[in-house]
């Protein structure tokens, strides 16, 4: 397997090809990532976001693989990114109480030693429990609503929100380690050997 290198900075993405064993290395991306400037869908916005941070890295490490990944949060065709401060974290959480929601990563894997780009997305049903004003104040409080979309983490106390869900668990954390590899597979890359 090659090593990978991954355009994020994200602890969560991190620990996701942690846990399936893959050789990678970190060089975070340095795009501006202003989802409001791009057109499409959704989840075509999040596969370019994807592709905009795994070509930026591209551009500096020149062979090897490049690992770009973005993800968003969706509800009533409103896309919901990182909260921006306290008051935006509230609203997120308030949208998202007692509902079901999008949560789409964008992924891109660039073969820069075969000149290959593959450019998917996963999208994965959330179901939230309602949430009232003060278990929402209460975990903005905690400071774990801040650098998630949607402004939580299923993965940590946001876990108690989460009521169920219908797709890939790893997608909701950050990179659906299905889709990765089944991409890898196609570069012939394998996760199991």
């Amino acid at each position: 397997m090659r090593n990978i290198v991954l355009a994020s900075s994200s602890p969560r993405r991190k620990d996701l090809l942690r846990q399936i064993k893959l050789p990678f290395e970190i060089i975070p991306s340095e795009i501006d990532e202003n989802i409001s400037e791009l057109t499409g869908t959704p989840a075509q916005k999040a596969e370019q976001l994807a592709y905009q941070k795994a070509r930026d890295v591209s551009n500096r490490v020149k062979k090897g693989l490049v690992l770009g990944a973005d993800t968003i949060v969706v509800i009533d065709d409103e896309i919901l990114g990182k909260p921006k401060d306290t008051e935006d974290a509230y609203e997120m959480l308030k949208k998202l109480s007692g509902k079901e929601h999008e949560v789409i990563t964008g992924v891109c894997l660039i073969d820069l030693d075969n000149k290959i780009e593959l450019i998917q997305h996963e999208t994965t049903i959330v179901q939230f429990i309602e949430l009232d004003d003060e278990k929402i104040r209460a975990y903005i409080k905690s400071g774990e609503a801040y650098d998630k979309a949607g402004s939580y983490a299923a993965q940590g106390v946001g876990a108690i929100f989460v009521k169920g869900i219908k797709g890939c668990y790893s997608n909701v954390v950050g990179l659906p380690l299905t889709r990765l590899s089944d991409m890898l597979e196609k570069l012939q890359e394998s996760v199991i050997k």
